[in-house]
């Protein structure tokens, strides 16, 4: 990745790094004897711009679209991957897109985003608590898929970007398996096909 690149989204990291501060200590209240800059570190986390704790439902769903967008980049990578033919240049692009938007997505899980309820049919969230129960494995898991993103971008011919291809889907997949909730389709149940339509059909 170009050192600009990278610089401009090391920055991004940096700034989106506060929203990692749990709701409760926005309100922790600051005692005599606390920690020297304890008055002054309560003071900034009360002011805009620490979305992780004032505004958790909307970095919930900056990451959705990320994500969303993120996938809608790789899907010609993967299309070359089992044959369809494209452009090594507009590869290489989507990819240097994806590798920039995977070294900010880590920067988008607040432990304040934990919200996956599985009592609930449309959850806040499909990220699962098992990121914030090892976030160095979540950390590990983003920056595999990173690395694969700029590694299709140095790609030197078709069997070097086929390859690369797959090793950036793997990895995205992998980081799925474990941390988002399964898709489970919908399903019929047994008293679906005794369902009585007439009963709520209007009458002739």
């Amino acid at each position: 990745m170009q050192r600009s690149t990278r610089l401009f989204c090391v920055l991004i990291a940096g700034a989106a790094a506060g929203c990692s501060e749990p709701a409760d200590e926005v309100s922790a209240p600051v005692t005599e004897g606390s920690a020297p800059g304890a008055a002054a570190a309560a003071s900034v986390l009360r002011e805009p711009g620490w979305t992780g704790a004032s505004e958790p439902e909307e970095v919930i769903e900056a990451r959705r679209v990320l994500m969303l967008e993120v996938e809608r980049l790789i899907m010609p990578i993967d299309a070359f991957t089992i044959g369809t033919p494209a452009a090594a240049d507009v590869l290489r692009d989507n990819a240097r897109a994806i590798e920039a938007m995977l070294l900010a997505l880590p920067h988008l899980f607040p432990p304040t985003t934990n919200r996956y309820d599985p009592a609930v049919l449309e959850s806040p969230t499909v990220a699962l608590p098992a990121i914030w129960e090892n976030f160095d494995a979540f950390l590990a898991q983003a920056e595999a898929a990173e690395m694969a993103a700029a590694a299709l971008i140095e790609a030197a011919d078709d069997d070097a970007l086929r390859a690369a291809g797959m090793r950036l889907r793997a990895a995205c997949d992998a980081c799925h398996a474990a941390y988002m909730k399964p898709y489970t389709p919908p399903s019929a149940l047994p008293e679906d096909f005794e369902f009585d339509f007439e009963s709520v059909l209007p009458d002739e």
